[in-house]
């Protein structure tokens, strides 16, 4: 397989998933969130898609399990400023642990939706 294959086949997966998650990620979350804390709607939203790019990426190097830390570290890379910036405009506390507690909640709602078929 050619490098460029490859990498399309990588932006072809990612896309899938992204397709698969963010609808669902967009009501059932969206909707969590817009009852109990709606001023995080659009940052959840960019939580999840942040979440989304670890998630794709370590399932593009093949370490999909056993990396947690790894992909939360991914994502504090990818989107920590921007979250921890949202949750003090939002009034809410935003230390580093604060924002870590964050991203695990949004993880536990991607969680929870079903696997595709």
């Amino acid at each position: 397989m050619s490098f460029k294959s490859w990498l399309q086949k990588v932006g072809e997966d990612f896309k899938k998933g992204l397709d698969f998650v963010l609808p669902i990620a967009a009501t059932a979350g969206e909707v969590a969130v817009g009852v109990f804390a709606p001023q995080l709607g659009p940052l959840f939203n960019q939580t999840v898609s942040a979440v989304v790019m670890a998630e794709q990426n370590f399932t593009s190097i093949g370490k999909q399990t056993g990396t947690g830390a790894s992909k939360l570290a991914a994502v504090l890379t990818i989107a920590g400023g921007l979250i921890k910036q949202g949750l003090t405009d939002a009034g809410k506390a935003a230390t580093d642990a604060d924002v870590q507690k964050y991203i695990d909640s949004v993880v536990t709602i991607l969680n929870a939706v079903p696997a595709k078929p």
